[in-house]
């Protein structure tokens, strides 16, 4: 009996884990292949995350950050802005971030 119970534990905490690693791949810095000056930083933020997207402002060109919860679902990341859903995609052809219109490229963690 000790050693179902055992064996269950681990099968729970090896269950557990995984459920933790859920959209990890989303995790960092990115950057837009276009412009250097549009970045984009996501992290967890509990169960779910957070979305950070620095621009530069139109005119006076000083970077402003917005920032937009997300989900991770179905392989994708959900992230909600004004009641609108955009769903952001890694591309496993080369590792870019897609979220539509636009193109990331992690950078790599110093």
């Amino acid at each position: 009996m000790t050693k179902w119970m055992g064996a269950a534990l681990a099968a729970a905490m090896l269950m557990a884990g995984c459920a933790k690693v859920e959209g990890e791949k989303f995790v960092g810095h990115w950057v837009n292949v276009e412009s250097q000056d549009d970045t984009m930083d996501i992290e967890r933020n509990g169960d779910s995350f957070m979305v950070r997207n620095t621009t530069p402002r139109f005119f006076s060109r000083k970077p402003k950050t917005e920032s937009y919860p997300a989900i991770y679902k179905d392989d994708v990341l959900q992230v909600s802005n004004d009641g609108e859903t955009v769903n952001f995609a890694i591309d496993q052809a080369n590792g870019h971030l897609r979220t539509g219109s636009d193109e990331y490229q992690r950078v790599p963690a110093k």
